[in-house]
């Protein structure tokens, strides 16, 4: 009677080992791995604040106080796409409260298109983990002189 005993007893410690094990796999959390697709990949590469303009590049000229203390901010929805976009303490570059922004090209090298926001509506963007350098051509006028022309410019932004 004790041998089955035992084996009942081993019967009953196997099967409360297989429940414990299945009810603790079923506690985890279900991770869905959806794949991102190229514009929510560059969007997060993009995503957050860049500020402090260094690196600045100007037509003859044009002098590299237009960047004031330039300072932008990309932000995303819910799914990772672009929504809003702030050009703040730039205003000869980027007038306008706020507006929104749509990107194109790959993690490295994108295209960004402004809606809301002027003169610069469009620019390139290469962007590392820590610094954004973004160029574009713009007209200009000096307001001393009365010269204008159209030429390229660029800064590098760290991220905040």
């Amino acid at each position: 009677m004790i041998q089955v005993r035992l084996n009942c007893n081993s019967r009953l410690l196997a099967a409360l080992l297989v429940l414990v094990t299945l009810g603790l796999s079923a506690c985890k959390d279900d991770v869905l791995l959806t794949p991102l697709d190229s514009e929510q990949l560059v969007s997060g590469r993009l995503g957050g604040t860049w500020a402090k303009p260094t690196n600045i590049v100007t037509p003859d000229g044009v002098p590299a106080e237009i960047f004031g203390s330039m300072r932008l901010v990309f932000t995303t929805d819910g799914s990772g796409k672009p929504a809003q976009f702030l050009g703040q303490e730039c205003p000869i570059i980027f007038s306008g409260s706020a507006g929104t922004w749509q990107v194109s090209g790959t993690q490295d090298e994108a295209s960004i298109k402004l809606t809301g926001i002027t003169p610069v509506d469009e620019f390139k963007a290469k962007v590392s983990s820590t610094a954004l350098v973004i160029s574009f051509k713009m007209g200009w006028e000096n307001t001393e002189t009365g010269v204008t022309g159209e030429g390229d410019f660029s800064v590098t932004l760290s991220r905040q």
